[in-house]
Order: C-alpha cells, then sequence, then structure tokens
C-alpha cells in the first residue's frame, strides 16, 4: 500500500499530545515496516524535524494550518496528488473535499463536551462559526472513516455512544510516555540543579500541559490554597505549558484569588529540564475533567513519580492501581489527597513503584503495530 500520515502536527510544537502521537507513530512504523511506502505531509514549522530514515518514507510540504479554508480547499489537492491507497488524520479535521480512503485517530471528545464561549477567546459570530464547524468535522471523520483508531477504551465506548457507531469500527491503541527512554535521562541529570534554574522551593507538585477551563487548573489553585492555609502545609504548585490566552486568564485568576505566593507558571520547558522537574516533585496532578489518554501521567509513571489525578474519564482506566485519586469537583478532596502525599512516604512509595510497573505496559511501539494491523485490516 501506499499510505500517507497527516504529519502537520508532529513535534513538540504541534499540538502538545497530538504532535508527539504522530511523531512517535512515523518514527516507530519505520523501525517496523518494510513492505508499505509511506508519504509523511508536514508543515514548514515541522519539516526538518524529520528525515525518513527508511527507503520507504518520504515527505512532501503540506504548509497548510489547521481548520481554516486552505485546509479544506488546498489540502486535498496535494494529499491526491500522491495516488494513496489509504490516509490516516491523526485527529478529526479530515477535509470535507477528500475522497480517498481514510483512517483518523479521535484523542477524545473533548471539544465537542466542553464546548462553550468561556473555553473560547474568539468573538461570539465567529465561536458560534467554529462550534458549527467542528460538529461538520466530527460527522466526517465518524461516518467516512473505514476505522477510527482511539488511545482508550474509555473514548472507544464515548464514540460509539455518542455518535452510534458499530464499536467493531473502532479500534484502541494505547499510547505511552517516552521521557525515561531518552539516553539524557539514562545519563543522568542534577535535579537540584534544574528546579533551583526554576526558582523552586520543594516541596512541590507539578502540572504539565495547557490550561483550558477542562483541564480544572482553577480548582486546582483552590485545593493548593487549603493544603497550605487550612491543613497548614507550605507546598508549591509548578505550572508548566505554553504561554497563551487562557494562561494569561489563569494568571489573574491567580492573583485574584490570593494564590500567588504557592503558584509558578514557568511556561514551556524542553525535555530535559521537564525530567528534571518530574523527578524533583512530590507528585504528578491531573485535574482534568476529561481526558482521551492522560499522557501527563503515563510520562511521571514512566519516571517513578507518584500520580495524583482525577477519577474521571479515562484516568482510572490508564492509572489503574498505580494513581491516587480524588474528585475533579471537589477542591477539598484534592487537597486532601495531596496532603496523604506529603505526609505518607509509605504511601508515595508505593505509588512510586506501582508507577513503574504500569508504565511498562504502554509501549509506542506496540501502538505502531497495532495502527500497521489497522491498515491492513481496513486498506485490503
Amino acid at each position: 500500500m501506499r499510505i500517507g500520515i497527516d504529519a502537520r502536527s508532529l513535534g513538540p510544537g504541534g499540538g502538545t499530545g497530538i504532535g508527539r502521537y504522530v511523531q512517535e507513530l512515523v518514527k516507530n512504523l519505520e523501525k517496523i515496516d518494510k513492505k508499505n511506502d509511506y508519504v509523511v505531509f508536514l508543515r514548514k514549522e515541522n519539516f526538518n524535524l524529520y528525515t525518513p530514515r527508511n527507503k520507504n518514507f518520504s515527505k512532501v510540504l503540506a504548509d497548510v494550518y489547521w481548520y481554516g479554508i486552505s485546509e479544506q480547499l488546498v489540502l486535498p489537492r496535494i494529499l491526491a496528488s500522491q495516488n494513496l491507497d489509504l490516509l490516516h488524520v491523526p485527529s478529526f479535521n479530515v477535509p470535507l473535499l477528500y475522497s480517498g480512503k481514510f483512517v483518523v485517530t479521535i484523542h477524545d471528545l473533548t471539544l465537542l463536551r466542553f464546548m462553550s464561549k468561556e473555553a473560547s477567546t474568539l468573538p461570539l459570530p465567529l465561536y458560534l462559526l467554529k462550534r458549527l464547524g467542528l460538529r461538520i468535522s466530527f460527522w466526517k471523520a465518524t461516518s467516512g472513516a473505514l476505522a477510527i483508531v482511539t488511545p482508550s477504551k474509555f473514548v472507544k465506548d464515548d464514540l460509539s455512544k455518542s455518535f452510534d457507531l458499530d464499536p467493531r469500527k473502532i479500534f484502541v491503541t494505547y499510547e505511552a510516555g517516552n521521557l525515561a527512554d531518552k539516553e539524557w535521562d539514562k545519563l543522568g541529570r542534577n535535579v537540584g540543579n534544574v528546579v533551583a534554574k526554576y526558582k523552586i522551593t520543594p516541596p512541590y507538585f507539578v502540572y504539565v500541559g495547557n490550561v483550558y477551563p477542562y483541564k480544572n487548573v482553577s480548582r486546582l489553585l483552590d485545593a493548593i490554597k487549603i493544603l497550605n492555609e487550612d491543613l497548614s502545609f507550605n507546598a508549591q504548585l509548578v505550572l508548566v505549558g505554553k504561554h497563551d490566552a487562557f494562561a494569561e486568564r489563569l494568571r489573574r485568576e491567580i492573583v485574584r484569588k490570593d494564590v500567588l505566593k504557592y503558584i509558578l507558571m514557568i511556561g514551556y520547558v524542553p525535555d530535559t529540564d521537564l525530567t528534571s522537574l518530574y523527578r524533583g516533585s512530590a507528585a504528578y496532578v491531573q485535574p482534568s475533567l476529561s481526558e482521551g489518554f492522560g499522557l501527563g501521567s503515563v510520562e511521571a509513571m514512566s519516571l517513578g513519580v507518584p500520580v495524583v489525578q482525577s477519577n474521571t474519564s479515562c484516568l482510572p482506566e490508564i492509572g489503574g492501581g498505580a494513581a491516587l485519586y480524588f474528585d475533579p469537583l471537589d477542591a477539598q478532596d484534592m487537597a486532601e489527597k495531596l496532603a496523604e502525599i506529603l505526609r505518607n512516604k509509605e504511601l508515595s512509595g508505593r505509588l512510586s513503584r506501582n508507577g513503574l510497573k504500569r508504565a511498562k505496559i504502554f509501549s509506542w511501539e506496540k501502538m505502531a503495530k497495532e495502527t500497521l494491523e489497522v491498515y491492513r485490516r481496513v486498506g485490503k
């Protein structure tokens, strides 16, 4: 087969978790598939991030931004020019005018579940237009795909029920965490130096990701205030993620809630520093109301870092018995679970050991093998 992969989001700057997913998918398919030919479509910004190492792989410039009119009018022509037998789109944004065979990965239904004006920075008319476009895109992706790939059983079940889809059309391919596999991590880094570099004072909890409303970081601010002022601890919360309009909105909320002395927003950090920040923390906290996989939690577990997270969506499925859970709607419960980590070293050690074991069941290579099997099943 001649298989195309829409890799416009490939890389750390290309769409958070989706960018890492695409990067690992392409890298591992190169390792395991010597039979099929692949065309990897990239934008100008990430074109040089990927260099084919398998003679069956080539790359093509598709410098088209997501969700715009050019994605609908220009991208289909670029895709069609490569005479593909099958296209894999790693999100729901399949161009409406694309008529070839395709597979999609739908990571979650968060955009539909938590779509509201408060979760957008757009003016109302543009927000309503975007909302309509998202629903049409989901319809195209779910109805037109030969197969749908999801990163958890939770998302599979949610998709099947929400769109009345045959579950046999949906395939679960768990993702993974890869920070612990990096060569620089095996060589070791001075955690203390990295913690000092960002002016962090232990003990601290770390959260990695964007701060969209459904991520529920606002309620985590309340929990940190309760932890320090009502439960008499002295802990920081370190927020790692890109600076955008939502981060600026959260910054104002931090001041309004008078928790500035407990919070550090350090923006984007390179993976080398991120690993040390994970390792130096008391725990990784995931307060989200909705996730499709929970990449950050698996990254933390793979590094032996205790994980404290929401008891909702896919997170119990992914974390199993290797995480401590709280009600994400209850800031008091969050605070008490964080307090347990600080006061109970036996619990913290057990979560660390269980997390290391749990993380080993997730593998990017296994994900790629299962995805390749999907291509073979539907591309015949």
